[in-house]
Formats: structure tokens, C-alpha cells, sequence
């Protein structure tokens, strides 16, 4: 069926983040990247029963300590045409939030767990295989909340496209509430596949909160 080429082809084509569809069995996926802001190594790891593990390290700049991040994932509905919902839990170290307004705080670190939903489809189109994503998060500090802030919410939504066999084209929507502050992104992004590889550059830039405009660089490895 149609829809069953589009998901294997979203194995090479989705963005560096664990979403609805689960990692197959065995399977590892890989991700570097970097921008002026962070560097960044991602990773998953597919196990039986289409469970999905994962880990995220990253640094991001002026800061004395990395992000470290691992998460499950699993598929909880499965809709026609290739339609997909997952839940995922996450548990967070970073250096605290708060570090931004109390320096004293620089270097401390926090603790925080996150909940989600992901869904994906993938679907036809004039210029190829596609996929649409949304996922939603919830996430609560699970150490001292310095600020007050209370919970914080993510939501993205991407759309994608592959209109060569080594081409895919992304864009997708960044958006993060945590207390009165809020923050909106854009981000474009075009992967071309080299063997078992694919190099990806993602421009982006903010429309609510930092306005900087970045660009990305990364290396995908899918076995």
C-alpha cells in the first residue's frame, strides 16, 4: 500500500527527534548537529514490542553544564491511511532555567520529567512521499522550581516532503510556554542522503522571543 512506502521512506526524512512512528527493532539512528547556540548528539534505539529508547546530550552555549535527556516512546493508535499516535515519557538534567536571571544559580543543576503525545501521517503529493507531524509535551520540574515558573509547554508541527529518492525537505514549527515567557520558531530544512547517511542543514528563525536567525549543520546515521 501507498502509505506503507511513505512511513519507510519518514525513516530517513524525519527530523532528529523521537516522534510518533517507533524505531524498528535493532535499529539505530544517530543524529550531530550544531548552530551558534548548541551542539548537540542525539540517539535511539528500537527494542521489541515497538518501544523506543532514546538519549539527547547537548551544550549549549554559556553554560557550565550539558542537557541530558533520555526518553521512551510508544505507539498507542494506529488510524487508516497510516495515521499514528505514540505517548512518551522524558527525565531532564540541565543547568537550571533559572541560572538566567539568578547567576548565583550558574552551574546548578535541575531535574525535570516530561509527558507527550506524538502524532504522524504520512500521505501523497504532487512533489512526492510526505509526512505531517504535531507533538505536544508537557514537562514539570522535579526539583526546586526557583522561579515559580510551573509547567511548560512545547508544541511542534512539522511538514516534510521527498522529491528525489537522496532529497528530503522539511519545515516545522517551535513553540515553548513556560511561565509569562514564550517562544516561537521557524525552521526550514533540507536533508540529502549519502549512503547510509544523510548531511542536513536547517535555517531557522524566531518570531516570539530570541529573533536571532541560526543555521544548522548535521549529520543523520540510520542502521
Amino acid at each position: 500500500m501507498r502509505w506503507i512506502l511513505v512511513i519507510l521512506f519518514w525513516g530517513w526524512a524525519v527530523s532528529a527527534q523521537a516522534g510518533a512512528w517507533p524505531r524498528g527493532e535493532g535499529k539505530v539512528f544517530v543524529a550531530l548537529s550544531a548552530d551558534a547556540n548548541r551542539s548537540q548528539l542525539y540517539a535511539e534505539y528500537g527494542i521489541r514490542g515497538d518501544w523506543t529508547l532514546g538519549v539527547e546530550v547537548s551544550m549549549p552555549k554559556d553554560r557550565r553544564l550539558p542537557d541530558y535527556t533520555q526518553f521512551i516512546h510508544y505507539p498507542v493508535w494506529r488510524g487508516k491511511g497510516g495515521a499514528i499516535l505514540s505517548a512518551g515519557l522524558a527525565v531532564e538534567m540541565r543547568e537550571t532555567t533559572a541560572a538566567a536571571t539568578i547567576p548565583a544559580l550558574r552551574g546548578e543543576s535541575e531535574i525535570a520529567g516530561r509527558a507527550g503525545v506524538f502524532w504522524g501521517k504520512g500521505f501523497d503529493s504532487p512533489l512526492g512521499s510526505g509526512w505531517a507531524t504535531v507533538d505536544a509535551q508537557l514537562e514539570k520540574l522535579i526539583t526546586t522550581d526557583w522561579l515559580g515558573t510551573g509547567l511548560t509547554y512545547k508544541l511542534d508541527v512539522g511538514l516534510g516532503v521527498k522529491p528525489m529518492e537522496r532529497l528530503s525537505i522539511m519545515a516545522q514549527a517551535q513553540y515553548w510556554q513556560r511561565g509569562d515567557a514564550q517562544d516561537l520558531r521557524l525552521e526550514a530544512g533540507a536533508a540529502w542522503k549519502m549512503g547510509f547517511a544523510q548531511v542536513v542543514v536547517s535555517p531557522s528563525v524566531g518570531v516570539i522571543g530570541d529573533k536571532d536567525p541560526l543555521v544548522k549543520l548535521g549529520l543523520w546515521v540510520d542502521f
